[in-house]
């Protein structure tokens, strides 16, 4: 199994990401509908482009899964700079 590098750069907070939850838990999706060299779907956990993860949320609507199921989230990477002074 390939390993896929993460797409969120540490160094830039405000860098969004989006992704998709389940009935409570985080998909693996293909978004974009990107593909490897054999032709199989690269899946990932998030994107940052909103308007895949909103493609992907709709293809599980339509698969039947239902509105209450599937929630489009947003992630916010750590920032050093949000630590509390303790």
């Amino acid at each position: 199994m390939a390993v896929i590098p993460s797409t969120i750069d540490f160094k830039n907070p405000r860098q969004k990401q989006w992704g998709i939850l389940q009935d409570k838990d985080l998909v693996q999706l293909n978004y974009g509908g990107i593909t490897d060299t054999s032709g199989n779907p690269v899946k990932s956990y998030s994107t940052n482009c909103y308007q895949d993860a909103l493609e992907q949320a709709k293809l599980l609507i339509a698969q039947g899964t239902g509105t209450s199921n599937v929630q489009v989230v947003e992630f916010v990477p750590y920032d050093y700079i949000m630590q509390p002074n303790v």
